[in-house]
């Protein structure tokens, strides 16, 4: 996230960010004075969108959701631009390596001709200057190889660093597509692969279905056993959508509650019978208070399932699933309802 803000301008829009930090009972740290102050300024429309959600949902912007749009909207870009220098580093120091090797095999190969003439050369007698010259020359040629080599081994050294660096790179671009509390993809992550699949979907006219799924009453969850049970129903739901899923679909964390399933080569009747086995799963986990034996309430789920048609936007498909999922729990919850 970039600030172009002066002092002035940014100092007004801290005054802004603190009372609604206290309204609203957020934690002063860093990553929520990141967040509210991207709220304020409206640089990110989104992010202010995702943080009204919140609050209207939760009185409040949780832990979890928050920990997902700093993530999301703030360290995005420092990520997607490091990936950005790892790739030119390396190009550059493969190309270097590339043109190295190519002057040594230039020397290596002068060295040989002055070789061959000096043969030549010592068959008469009469030209011992030459000879000296020539000796002299390809000594000269012989410090140039070595330097070379070195030079060359520095390079690969510094080859191997940005190979170790493009690996640690890769493990914090793998860990920023992760849900934290959840360790399932996050809403990050669902974005770039509902894009990926869309387009394979496109050029293999293969089918593409969509589950976004709300555990219901999670609020009242939360309400009557606490915040740190409620994580526990969200880890546990993950779990679940991890199992079913892991060879067959892309299960994310949506935000809050909400949590989206992408299915790529299946249709909707095909989608609709994998909602169905997960809700039936669903209603039968048994899940204890922490720290205590202690069942809570049952636990139950409502989906919305849609197949991606033809040239549609990835917005309109998720408010396709969403309008059926809205439409599942205006017919009593607990019921998965495919989209028209």
């Amino acid at each position: 996230m970039k600030y172009p803000e002066d002092a002035t301008q940014a100092a007004h829009y801290l005054r802004e960010a603190i009372p609604l930090m206290v309204k609203y009972n957020i934690q002063p740290n860093p990553r929520n004075f990141a967040l509210w102050y991207g709220y304020v300024s409206k640089s990110k429309p989104d992010l202010i969108k995702e943080l009204d959600n919140a609050i209207q949902k939760h009185d409040t912007c949780p832990p979890n959701i928050s920990a997902d749009l700093f993530r999301r909207y703030i360290i995005d870009e420092e990520v997607d631009f490091s990936n950005d220098i790892r790739e030119q580093i390396a190009d550059i120091v493969s190309s270097l390596s590339e043109k190295t090797g190519k002057t040594i095999n230039d020397e290596h190969n002068y060295e040989d001709l002055l070789n061959q003439n000096l043969s030549l050369l010592q068959q008469d007698t009469g030209k011992s200057n030459i000879e000296n010259v020539v000796h002299s020359l390809i000594e000269h040629t012989r410090q140039a190889t070595v330097i070379a080599e070195d030079f060359r081994g520095e390079i690969s050294k510094a080859h191997s660093e940005i190979e170790s660096l493009r690996r640690d790179l890769k493990e914090l671009s793998h860990e920023a597509s992760l849900d934290p509390l959840t360790q399932i993809h996050n809403r990050r992550a669902f974005d770039k692969e509902l894009q990926r699949l869309m387009s394979e979907a496109h050029t293999q006219q293969s089918p593409l279905s969509l589950i976004i799924t709300d555990i219901d009453h999670f609020k009242k969850c939360n309400d009557t056993y606490g915040h740190v049970t409620g994580d526990k129903v969200l880890q546990s739901f993950a779990k679940v959508l991890s199992g079913l899923f892991h060879e067959n679909g892309f299960p994310a964390r949506y935000g809050g509650e909400e949590f989206v399933i992408l299915l790529p080569n299946h249709n909707i009747e095909s989608a609709m019978k994998l909602a169905e086995q997960l809700r039936k799963t669903v209603e039968t986990m048994k899940i204890k208070k922490r720290g205590s034996d202690e069942q809570i309430d049952q636990i139950t789920t409502s989906l919305g399932v849609a197949q991606w048609q033809p040239l549609e936007t990835a917005s309109s498909i998720i408010s396709r699933a969403d309008s059926a999922l809205y439409q599942a729990k205006e017919n009593g919850r607990n019921k998965a309802l495919s989209a028209a």
